[in-house]
């Protein structure tokens, strides 16, 4: 059992080999059985994009769908490519990955495979990048000997180079046909290795997940996607790339230039694209708190019969926290409320909620709250807030705009119906809205905020957010 107080962080979602779908909170399964239903569909190699936002949950999701593979008898290679694009070449890191699972083989199976991966890494020499420049060292070595005591031999460098002309040009025919040649054979083992971690069913693939294309370096990224097409287009091999394809756009655009047609150039490696599905992302916040121990808190209720879950589900949905910023945010709060017991009170923790989302997704509005603005601050705040607000919006967050009024003018000091009047006005609200704000004031009467207590609250995300939970 855990210390009263003792720190958490959020953790990755465990996949339980037994039963991969035990803590989805997202509801994934029936996405993964729909796509491996169409992934075991296809005679032919085939490149599957998994489309997603930036902490939309894409590393999780294939993850889980990987082991929902294995749980099938299918094959499955996971390969980072951030991970892995510290190194020279893809093709490289490409098959290493798949060498690496050789050993999880058994009998005729494993035998076969080490030789087919041995003759694939004798082909592999001619098909990296290094092969190409490894002539031009030579040509470089011989046109230096031809150089000595710091004295140039003119006739013999403008010999050689007389026939260097006619000697590449045959060269680089027969390299030519013999890099055909090497391909073809390169494909044809590398089918053969697929087919002994297949085995005998035909329906069975081998499915190589490739993970972060999109955090790659630009010219490692582009490289990862050829590989994959040209020299990984054979039977038994099905990719999945999960990317955010508008993000990878931008890192291919900063090698081709800005003017290139970002679909268009996809669609050469890309096959069929899927567009991983919205995430209910409070329930996903529900799952979070419960794993942080903070739902016995955040479930009391307050102003009579509001819960804190409800109202921070209404603001995470209203600044649409992605996942990622979502576990950003619970790791702040939990350390907040566990080491700042003044903002537990009713009358502050809605603005943490504010104030650490305000962080998270408008950094700049954040860093200018402090003592001499709390007006400009606080009118900015609000005009946020109503930015976020759309014609289907159905969260009551009315009351929260009620306490930041009050900040600017205090109840002892206006009228809250001229002040509703005011603000109606400027925002051009409706009538529906109107009356929900004049309610929310009923409910926050003897709970106004000052200036100092958001400066606190700030303070306490401030000492929160120095904590580093790795």
């Amino acid at each position: 059992m855990s210390k009263p107080n003792k720190l958490k962080k959020c953790l990755q979602v465990e996949i339980d080999a037994a039963d991969p779908f035990k803590n989805d909170v997202l509801d994934r399964k029936a996405n993964i059985e729909i796509l491996t239903q169409f992934i075991t569909s296809y005679e032919q190699s085939i490149v599957l994009c998994i489309d997603a936002g930036w902490g939309q949950g894409k590393t999780t999701f294939i993850k889980m769908w990987q082991q929902y593979l294995k749980n099938q008898d299918i094959p499955t290679i996971y390969f980072n490519a951030w991970e892995s694009d510290y190194t020279d070449d893809a093709l490289i890191a490409l098959i290493g990955e798949i060498g690496l699972v050789i050993d999880n083989l058994s009998g005729e199976d494993k035998s076969k495979a080490k030789g087919f991966f041995s003759t694939i890494k004798n082909k592999i020499g001619y098909l990296t990048k290094d092969a190409s420049s490894k002539e031009w060292l030579t040509i470089g070595s011989a046109i230096g000997s031809l150089i000595s005591g710091g004295r140039i031999k003119v006739d013999k460098i403008a010999e050689f180079t007389a026939n260097l002309g006619a000697s590449l040009a045959k060269d680089q025919i027969e390299k030519y046909e013999k890099s055909k040649q090497v391909l073809f054979e390169f494909k044809q083992a590398l089918s053969r290795l697929a087919e002994c971690y297949c085995g005998d069913d035909d329906n069975k693939p081998l499915v190589i997940f490739i993970d972060e294309l999109d955090r790659c370096r630009p010219n490692f990224a582009i490289e990862v996607l050829e590989k994959a097409k040209h020299l990984f287009n054979v039977d038994n091999i099905i990719f999945v790339l999960a990317t955010d394809k508008t993000q990878l756009g931008h890192s291919i655009r900063a090698v081709y230039g800005q003017g290139l047609d970002v679909n268009g150039y996809l669609r050469r490696f890309i096959d069929f694209d899927y567009l991983l599905p919205s995430p209910v992302k409070s329930d996903f916040i529900v799952s979070l708190s419960k794993q942080l121990e903070l739902d016995k808190y955040l479930n009391r209720n307050i102003f009579s019969d509001y819960p804190l879950i409800k109202i921070l589900k209404d603001i995470i949905n209203l600044y649409n926290l992605t996942l990622r910023e979502q576990e950003a945010f619970c790791n702040i709060l939990n350390i907040a409320v566990r080491t700042h017991f003044y903002i537990r009170e009713d009358n502050c923790v809605t603005f943490l909620f504010l104030l650490n989302i305000l962080k998270l997704k408008f950094p700049d509005l954040y860093k200018s709250l402090n003592r001499d603005n709390k007006s400009t601050f606080v009118s900015n705040v609000l005009e946020n807030i109503n930015a976020q607000y759309t014609a289907n919006n159905t969260y009551y967050l009315e009351f929260l705009e009620c306490m930041l009024l009050s900040v600017i003018r205090p109840a002892s000091q206006f009228s809250y119906e001229e002040t509703i009047d005011d603000y109606v006005r400027k925002y051009n609200l409706n009538d529906v809205k109107k009356q929900k704000l004049i309610h929310s004031f009923d409910m926050v009467k003897g709970f106004e905020i000052t200036i100092q207590d958001l400066l606190t609250i700030k303070n306490a995300i401030e000492i929160s957010s120095s904590f580093r939970l790795n």
